[in-house]
């Protein structure tokens, strides 16, 4: 059976089905970057929901789907595609490179038939964790070829060459933190970069507790523009505070919890606006949270007096 892709309106309704929190634009900008570029890159904080967008995309329209975490200690295309022992006269695969040929069979048999090959979704997630000019380095110019050509090809050893075919997508997660590597302007040059953000109804959204709804907007009012937390930050604070409410622990102390163990903790750095968050926050939890108020005076404290903050 020949791959028929839904519209754009099915796919959407789809993620939305699914549960998942993304705004319409964020689901149309991905679309169509899937469409002009084949290499879309999704950044934004961690938790922010870009790895699961992959994946909700990927079924929406019945791609095939792999997903490749990226180790730090990557430095060579072998690390990524795999090598060709000459003792033993075999090439090693990586789940990278099976999905690749796996992906340039399914094309070839499709088109041998004339019919619409299915969509192949290979995902790199935090590929900044290692040099990305490094590990990837074949497929930069594979990027520029596919799209310009409709197909391109990789070799993998010697007379082993792999086609990049017209039906197969690129995309890559990246965390915006210290722990990551920057990227050279040509990766950039070479792909779709769209930052994965949460409006703030969407936040407000997945508070399940009415209780701790209105407090949660405020500490996210009070860091958005600083130190956004993510949705998943609101879901574990969801669960923990039900899960305290079991064993008959107040929604206040549970919360009080949550401030210092999930949101206080990201507090760090120089920036001059870090001061005017603090403020706001020793207001939010100055009457019913004595432990996170505590340490938010601790913080401000550092802050003002050495002019730099930290949670440790």
């Amino acid at each position: 059976m020949s791959y028929v892709e839904p519209g754009f309106d099915a796919i959407r309704q789809a993620i939305d089905l699914s549960g998942a929190v993304y705004s319409p634009d964020l689901l149309r900008r991905y679309h169509l970057s899937l469409k002009t570029r084949r290499f879309v890159i999704l950044c934004g904080v961690s938790g922010s929901g870009k790895t699961l967008l992959t994946r909700m995309y990927a079924d929406a329209v019945k791609a095939e789907y792999c997903l490749v975490p990226v180790a730090p200690n990557w430095t060579t295309n072998e690390d990524l595609l795999g090598y060709y022992n000459p003792l033993s006269k075999q090439y090693y695969d990586t789940d990278f490179s099976k999905f690749l040929r796996q992906a340039s069979r399914a094309h070839k048999s499709a088109i041998n038939v004339e019919k619409q090959p299915e969509p192949f979704h290979l995902v790199l997630d935090e590929m900044n964790l290692a040099r990305v000019e490094y590990y990837f380095a074949k497929f930069l110019s594979g990027m520029e070829v596919l799209t310009s050509a409709g197909k391109a090809q990789v070799t993998m050893s010697g007379p082993d060459v792999v086609d990049l075919p017209p039906n197969l997508y690129f995309v890559g997660t990246v965390n915006v933190d210290e722990t990551t590597q920057g990227f050279a302007d040509k990766i950039y040059d070479r792909a779709q970069v769209i930052e994965v953000t949460h409006e703030r109804k969407e936040v407000a959204s997945r508070i399940q507790l009415p209780e701790i709804r209105d407090v949660l907007m405020a500490i996210w009012d009070a860091v958005a523009d600083v130190m956004p937390f993510s949705i998943r930050v609101v879901d574990e604070i969801n669960r923990y505070v039900a899960e305290a409410a079991r064993i008959g622990l107040p929604w206040e102390e549970a919360f009080d919890d949550q401030i210092i163990q999930k949101i206080l903790p990201r507090v760090k750095g120089t920036d001059i606006r870090i001061g005017v968050m603090l403020q706001k926050l020793n207001d939010i939890t100055a009457n019913q949270f004595p432990r996170s108020n505590y340490k938010i005076q601790q913080l401000s404290y550092g802050f003002h007096t050495n002019g730099i903050v930290s949670f440790f």
